[in-house]
């Protein structure tokens, strides 16, 4: 096989491991981004071996079949509407059965319970056999302190340390 043919397969697949490496990212793997840097960085590097060891035309041509590539590959997804399987059409609000606030947090409210971790103004605090993350209004509650659920907004169980009051005016 002729050398030059055998430089132009390496550039041209360079470039097609390139474009596998970014279909990874968009259809298998999403979110990861490291296919997606490897997979652009492959395609740079194919088109600067092209480059190197082809020419500057040669880099040229390798380019072009890749901004081609890359616009069948874009044609093809619109067309088959592809990207309609990468998103979310489904409602996922409260007719439809989904709660961003579950109902038996609301079974907390006024009860009492114990912070097993200092409250600063975020831990956790157990009530009876549950422990469950909790808020404080802004002050800091220690171990061990007994706190009172004064109110379940969404997500959030915000407590305050019971006995406050009265052991400032014991004082």
């Amino acid at each position: 096989m002729d050398a030059e043919v055998l430089l132009w397969i390496y550039a041209v697949g360079l470039l097609i491991l390139g474009f596998v490496l970014i279909l990874l990212e968009i259809f298998v793997i999403p979110g990861l981004n490291i296919f997606g840097i490897a997979g652009m960085g492959t395609v740079c590097v194919g088109i600067y071996f092209a480059y190197i060891k082809l020419g500057p035309s040669a880099a040229i041509v390798t380019g072009l079949l890749g901004v081609s590539g890359t616009a069948a590959l874009v044609w093809s997804l619109v067309r088959n509407r592809a990207w309609q399987r990468m998103v979310l059409t489904a409602e996922t609000d409260s007719a439809s059965g989904f709660s961003s606030a579950p109902p038996e947090l609301s079974a907390f409210a006024s009860r009492v319970g114990v912070a097993t971790t200092p409250l600063h103004p975020t831990g956790r605090a157990q009530f009876g056999e549950e422990t469950v993350d909790v808020v404080t209004e802004g002050g800091f509650v220690d171990s061990g302190a007994q706190v009172e659920v004064i109110a379940v907004v969404g997500t959030r169980i915000v407590v305050q340390q019971r006995g406050n009051e009265e052991d400032n005016f014991d004082q």
